[in-house]
């Protein structure tokens, strides 16, 4: 019999370079270890109020249906579209990447008609093939975008696709659960219906938060639904009553220490600057590329649809890429993500997140794989990468 919970655990310091969670500062896990209170406590409607506050600023919005939910960025994306769609809804889907297939399977499950735009992955939605979707679809309640893939390493750009499908007369629900924090994300300037994102990527928190705003017109369907929301926990209205400043209706026990993350990691976004982090992750990123490319590596997407707080590297010909994983976490302690769906088994995801998007940390994974991949038998020039991402931070001037 395994009696090994009888032992004290004490988790490993590893360098979080993956597609998430990342790395945590240590300001955010002191706040965690302050004293539990309730979640009805006068103090902690003040934390929320907080919370709420600063992410209308980095949603850009004035929403005031703009709070976390008590859920990863999964529950976030369910908490979407069980509240906006109801069964015999059109939902359109633009899926480029594995959580394009995920939003288009949670609105299935909702009872929608889901119309699957489908673009190849590592590129970005298709936004020709969106409006022929809709037009072939009058009525459409709903059009999802996932604006950062995290399995492909591509970003869409949103505009236009926002303003041709409010053209048709549909809302507009967007995945940013990777970009908000590393790329502009403006709610209220694009007009944008639901957006949602995570706490364990770009904000800095550990994960089990996921923010969330609706907007009028999301509420105002939300408001005239013919049936009751099917989920009782993502019901937004009850969730919305507790997290309202006038009312605090209970709905459902608030992670109380998680909220203190979210919190403490929101206000040090608020002391870099919104523009700055955003700086900082394409600094980041831009050293990160070039030592890959310095060392031969090829990446997912094209340049002009990159995003910065993931790279998508495809692993070389007669490389084992979960081997390489192994050794990378082993050797060197440092994690990063292999590839979901169509990637699996050939591509390495690298996260430069949050507080894990450093130049330091460019230069302890690039030295890992120069020294892994030489082992494999891949040729490598080593200090190539090293020197290409140094020149690259050099140039760009923004000390990280």
């Amino acid at each position: 019999m395994n009696e090994s919970y009888f032992d004290e655990f004490e988790a490993p310091n590893r360098l979080l370079l993956g597609a998430g969670p990342c790395t945590v500062h240590p300001r955010v896990l002191r706040a965690m270890t302050q004293p539990v209170v309730g979640h009805l406590d006068p103090l902690f409607f003040q934390i929320m109020d907080d919370v709420c506050e600063m992410l209308r600023r980095v949603f850009h919005t004035e929403n005031y249906v703009t709070m976390p939910i008590s859920a990863t960025g999964t529950g976030a994306m369910e908490t979407a579209c069980v509240n906006i769609l109801e069964r015999g809804d059109t939902a359109i889907v633009c899926r480029n990447g594995y959580f394009g297939v995920r939003l288009a399977d949670i609105a299935e499950r909702c009872g929608a008609n889901t119309v699957m735009v489908d673009s190849p992955w590592g590129e970005p939605a298709d936004l020709n093939a969106l409006e022929d979707a809709l037009k072939a679809n009058p009525g459409t309640k709903m059009v999802g975008l996932v604006h950062a893939e995290t399995s492909t390493g591509a970003i869409t750009p949103l505009q236009h696709a926002i303003d041709m499908a409010h053209r048709y007369g549909a809302l507009v629900v967007v995945d940013a659960v990777t970009s908000l924090g590393s790329h502009e994300v403006r709610v209220d300037d694009w007009d944008i219906d639901v957006c949602y994102s995570a706490s364990q990527k770009c904000l800095g928190a550990p994960p089990g938060l996921a923010p969330i705003s609706f907007g009028e017109r999301a509420m105002d369907a939300i408001n005239k639904r013919s049936t009751r929301v099917e989920s009782f926990y993502f019901n937004l209205q009850g969730v919305a009553e507790y997290w309202n400043e006038t009312q605090r209706v209970y709905h459902h026990t608030s992670p109380i220490t998680m909220t203190y993350a979210m919190r403490e990691s929101l206000r040090m976004m608020m002391e870099e600057g919104i523009d700055q982090r955003h700086a900082r992750h394409a600094h980041v990123a831009a050293g990160l590329r070039a030592g890959l490319a310095a060392m031969g590596l090829e990446l997912t997407t094209a340049e002009d649809y990159q995003l910065n707080p993931i790279t998508v590297v495809k692993s070389p010909e007669g490389i084992d890429e979960a081997a390489v994983r192994g050794r990378l976490l082993n050797d060197y302690n440092i994690e990063v993500s292999g590839g979901l769906g169509e990637f699996r088994n050939r591509v390495w995801r690298i996260g430069m997140m949050g507080e894990g998007a450093r130049e330091s940390n460019v230069l302890s994974v690039l030295s890992a794989l120069e020294m892994i991949l030489a082992d494999s038998g891949y040729e490598v020039a080593f200090g190539a990468s090293v020197a290409a991402a140094q020149r690259s931070f050099a140039n760009n001037g923004i000390a990280s």
